[in-house]
């Protein structure tokens, strides 16, 4: 474990805002649920994560982690629910539970936010260092010398200096998912969701990746994975949620949920997921 090491360089940090002086959490979700075509995907989901602080998001294939995410990160909504980034209140709860959007509120959180999605959903024809600037300067309007020199100290940082003017298809699995990683903190968030970390990397590169998701936790992100890897979840995270048919099962330190599982579902599912 390397949970407590002191961070190897100075990675951007989150801004500081009214909500971690008040130790609001960095996203908090309460009763979300979601269904499609009647069938009920999600169901009362619960969930926060701190500031600081690594949370994975464990699970069977089509038990709602995708939809969750997608939810999480304003690409689809919740049926029902209130959610939270920091003292952003992006929907609140009605009577009957039904969500009510703010859109002004939604800008807002998407400014808090990095994703770094499994495909990495980069632009095909842009060089490494446009797919990392473009956002900062378009959708945050920053100055595009100020965002030049973070993207080259990040992409100096994650190992692409040599490659910082080749487009995606002259990359590796691994060098695409670094520069998705650069260009998510580029945006400064306070808060950088995985789908699937590990999914494209070699031992080598997975170890790799567990550091720099502690250093960004160590210096004050809060971080959010979705992923099927139950070892790296168990050496990442500082809590994991299990999700099963829409549902939060178990949710706990790594050694609570997955070493020592209370819930027999989850006991089920682990038998199935861990050699």
């Amino acid at each position: 474990m390397i949970r407590h090491a002191k961070p190897k360089f100075d990675l951007p940090r989150p801004d500081e805002s009214f909500a971690s002086f008040m130790g609001l959490p960095a996203v908090y979700l309460q009763k979300g649920c979601k269904s499609f075509d009647g069938k009920d995907v999600l169901k009362d989901v619960d969930l926060l994560i701190n500031k600081g602080e690594v949370v994975s998001i464990i699970g069977p294939s089509g038990a709602g982690k995708s939809t969750l995410l997608r939810c999480l990160t304003l690409l689809d909504r919740f049926d029902k629910g209130a959610l939270s980034y920091g003292n952003i209140a992006v929907s609140r709860a009605g009577e009957d539970g039904t969500a009510s959007y703010d859109e002004a509120a939604m800008q807002q959180a998407r400014m808090r936010f990095g994703i770094v999605f499994q495909n990495f959903n980069l632009f095909p024809h842009w060089s490494v260092m446009r797919n990392v600037t473009d956002a900062p300067c378009t959708v945050q309007g920053r100055p595009y010398e100020d965002v030049e020199k973070q993207a080259t100290e990040l992409i100096a940082r994650l190992g692409l200096t040599e490659h910082a003017d080749k487009v995606p298809d002259e990359l590796s699995g691994g060098q695409q998912q670094r520069v998705a990683i650069a260009r998510a903190l580029c945006m400064r968030p306070r808060i950088i969701y995985f789908d699937e970390a590990t999914s494209a990397l070699d031992p080598k590169l997975t170890a790799d990746m567990h550091t720099l998701i502690r250093e960004l936790a160590q210096d004050g992100m809060a971080v959010g994975i979705v992923t099927h890897e139950m070892g790296f979840a168990r050496e990442v995270s500082d809590r994991v949620v299990l999700l099963l048919d829409g549902q939060i099962v178990e949710e706990g330190t790594p050694e609570q949920v997955i070493e020592s599982p209370k819930d027999e579902r989850t006991r089920a599912f682990l038998a199935k997921s861990i050699d």
